[in-house]
This record gives structure tokens, sequence and C-alpha cells, in this order.
């Protein structure tokens, strides 16, 4: 990877020099993947949560993780909000990073919720299927 991720200590002091262009590098990836988001969010509201500290970006050199924490009474929880770029490195390189990272944060889960081609993708590495979500629009 081509830096450590932005964490929620660093937002408090503002956004470092390097995390501004590397942001600037890996957003395409990002939007990219805001494209299959059902429209939550757009590029500028990740960087907000980002910044605010409730969000952490992974840059790699071809690609790019954005996580999260999810807090449940029994467990705590690393969630893939976004990710985009180069699937090998994601997968081969960011993934297992990110897995001791959040490991060391206390989470005892990672989960992405995505397409399905997700659940296919990530089966090798330990993951699987625990629900489906569907949506009406109002």
């Amino acid at each position: 990877m081509s830096a450590q991720p932005f964490t929620p200590a660093q937002a408090m002091a503002g956004v470092p020099p390097h995390v501004v262009a590397e942001w600037a590098r890996c957003r395409p990836w990002l939007e990219a993947a805001l494209e299959h988001d059902g429209g939550h969010y757009g590029i500028d509201d990740v960087w907000r949560e980002i910044v605010a500290g409730t969000a952490t970006f992974w840059p790699g050199r071809r690609s790019a993780v954005v996580t999260q924490f999810w807090n449940f009474p029994k467990a705590r929880t690393c969630n893939h909000w976004l990710a985009g770029g180069d699937m090998a490195e994601l997968l081969n390189e960011m993934q297992p990073v990110i897995d001791d990272w959040a490991r060391a944060q206390g989470c005892t889960e990672m989960t992405i919720a995505g397409r399905p081609g997700w659940v296919r993708a990530m089966k090798p590495f330990g993951f699987e299927p625990i629900f489906t979500v569907v949506r009406k629009r109002l």
C-alpha cells in the first residue's frame, strides 16, 4: 500500500497534505463505486465522513477502500463501505492489512455490503453471506 490509513485521530488535527493528495489520486475509483451505492452518498459526503473521523480512507497503489465501524451490543464490525480499483490489490494486499488493523481496533468481524459479485470474490477470503437487502423507492 502506498500510505497508511487516514484515521479519526488525524482528522482532529486537520487533514495532512499527503492524504489530500492521495484522495485526489484515488477519488475516481471511489466515485465509480458510488455509482452502485443507490444514490445515498456523493463523493463529497464520503470525504466529509473521512474528515469527521467516522470513516477510514485506505489508499493503495492501484485501488482504494473506505471502511467504517459498526458497533453492536455483541460485536464490533469493520465494514467495507466503498472499494474500487484493482481487485487483485484489494484482495491480496490491502485486505490482510485491513483485517489486522480491524482486529487491533477491537473488531470481531468484517463485512461488505455490495453487489452479488462481492460474495463470489470474497468467499476465498473467509467471507460468507449473512443476509440480503432489498429496496423499494418511495
